[in-house]
């Protein structure tokens, strides 16, 4: 894929096809509209894309995420009273991190999310990066006889063999029993044709992918084990190290990311809005 030019942009790129800074953009302030399509297109090209520390208020935080798409109103995360369209995690001594564990968000969902924008509000002393994998560049680099046996492959993803299904249940029966009602086991293909790139990615991960469609377990569990460990390679992965109100933008479509948990007790809340698919 031919990057287009982008004219509004300071670009820095972090590794090689994947990943950038957007310097000297202010987002507190209202986007002109090139600079958002700019913007739209940098995302499809580099899959996360960092900008400098701001502190963001719930509006702006909102405002931004509409440039990349409409907020996805569906989570099974905690959210705020006065903030309904924002999750909030906050990790500490009494709440340790437990989400580390390579994923794509909510890709139980028939529909899985474009992307987030995540605002790291309270950063802890030391540690407590966040970890990006390029799933285009980990399909891209495999064998042409395994792309050819994993094209048209379906998978199916499931929270319920996540830690969300114990949260839901220590919230309430009636919660857990909800969601089982409302999110059903669904089936996304293997490969995954990206809907803006036209790229293939692949889409399966540790914390929700169940098996896959038609294979017998023990090979669905080979293949989804080998597939796990090569998205991992260091070649597709982005380690950020986030300050104070630092802020990212990923694609759901085209990564998975893993929030390393080595800060522990120390605080970290972590502000999150994620986007829908344009159009």
């Amino acid at each position: 894929m031919t990057a287009p030019t982008c004219r509004h942009l300071d670009l820095q790129p972090r590794r090689p096809g994947f990943a950038a800074w957007v310097r000297g953009l202010d987002l507190r302030q209202p986007l002109p509209d090139v600079v958002q399509t700019e913007l739209r297109q940098a995302l499809h090209t580099h899959e996360v894309l960092c900008f400098e520390a701001q502190p963001l208020t719930p509006e702006q935080h909102l405002a931004f995420a509409q440039v990349f798409g409409p907020i996805a109103t569906d989570s099974l995360l905690d959210r705020r009273p006065n903030e309904p369209l924002i999750d909030t995690i906050v990790n500490d001594a009494e709440r340790p991190p437990n989400i580390d564990v390579w994923h794509s968000d909510m890709s139980w969902h028939a529909r899985p999310p474009a992307g987030t924008v995540v605002q790291i509000a309270e950063t802890p002393p030391l540690g407590g990066a966040t970890c990006f994998a390029s799933t285009r560049l980990a399909y891209a680099a495999l064998s042409e006889r395994m792309r050819t046996y994993l094209d048209g492959l379906m998978a199916e993803h499931s929270w319920e063999i996540s830690g969300l299904r114990e949260f839901l249940l220590r919230r309430s029966p009636e919660a857990f029993a909800q969601a089982q009602r409302q999110h059903p086991a669904v089936r996304h293909p293997v490969v995954l044709r990206h809907p803006d790139t036209g790229l293939p990615c692949l889409f399966v991960n540790s914390l929700f992918t169940r098996h896959i469609v038609g294979l017998d377990p023990r090979e669905s569990q080979g293949v989804l084990q080998f597939l796990y460990q090569w998205i991992q390679r260091p070649e597709f992965v982005l380690q950020h190290d986030w300050q104070p109100h630092g802020i990212v933008v990923w694609d759901n479509r085209s990564t998975q990311h893993y929030a390393v948990a080595d800060y522990w007790p120390h605080r970290r809340v972590n502000q999150r809005v994620t986007f829908d698919a344009r159009g």
